[in-house]
């Protein structure tokens, strides 16, 4: 299995909870359980290294949260990939599983088939504190200045935007919409922006002002979308953007 012991012996509960334990009533149930749950023989040790406290769980409370999620529709392939992300997730009750989801429900208004897409992209949401998500709520809103549909449209394509630094992302808003000049509505379009290092921006930014083609205006001709700002390696931004070589790109930086 490749359990990683030196991780689980940082845990003065671990090699107690290990030693109480009978490989043929405790440990091989749990096991079997975890590979009919989907996960595969090569990440089970990974799993494990990281919630062995799972084989001190009850059987029966491990299949009624599975059979929960299923409920909620769910496919079993999706629960596999949710539990390998989030390992912790079925050492969760159902009452608090049941919570998180309708919290997201109700606190982004989302569809439930949009809910789910959710969780299953970041399932961390389920088991993490609320409260990085609460306060990002309340900078998309109210320091940044994006409607509520907007902040709907930006999670639903980049979910770690709910959990993600707040300062990297007043960083990042501060410079594209400040300094760039570009507005909400193209910001939304590309939401992967918040997931980019701000120095890339910046350099790719200064490098395209240089060369008098920094144009993020739709409306006007050689326009550049955030989404090939940032989204392409160098060397097709300073072909195919900057229209200029990989050299002059680096002894541009040089300069900065």
């Amino acid at each position: 299995m490749r359990v990683d012991l030196s991780k689980i012996e940082k845990h003065p509960d671990a090699a107690n909870l290990l030693l109480r334990l009978d490989f043929e009533k405790d440990i091989k149930q749990i096991l079997v359980f975890l590979k009919d749950l989907g996960i595969e023989d090569n990440q089970l040790g990974t799993y494990l290294t990281k919630n062995y406290a799972i084989f001190s769980e009850d059987l029966e409370n491990l299949k009624t949260r599975v059979a929960y999620l299923q409920s909620k529709n769910f496919s079993k392939a999706h629960i596999a990939q949710m539990v390998r992300n989030a390992p912790f997730l079925l050492s969760f009750s159902v009452e608090r599983l049941d919570n998180r989801l309708g919290f997201f429900q109700k606190e982004l208004e989302l569809s439930v088939k949009k809910t789910r897409d959710l969780i299953v992209r970041l399932p961390r949401l389920l088991t993490g504190s609320l409260e990085p998500v609460k306060e990002n709520m309340k900078v998309y809103r109210l320091e940044l200045g994006f409607k509520h549909n907007e902040i709907q449209h930006m999670i639903t394509q980049v979910p770690k935007m709910l959990t993600a630094n707040k300062r990297k992302l007043t960083e990042i808003f501060d410079y594209v919409h400040n300094v760039m000049s570009i507005p909400h509505h193209l910001i939304v379009r590309f939401p992967q922006v918040f997931n980019t290092r701000l120095f890339k921006i910046k350099e790719r930014h200064l490098f395209l002002t240089y060369l008098g083609r920094a144009q993020y205006d739709p409306t006007k001709l050689n326009y550049i979308s955030l989404d090939k700002l940032v989204s392409v390696p160098d060397e097709i931004f300073c072909e195919e953007i900057a229209k200029a070589s990989v050299q002059d790109f680096e002894k541009f930086l040089k300069t900065l």
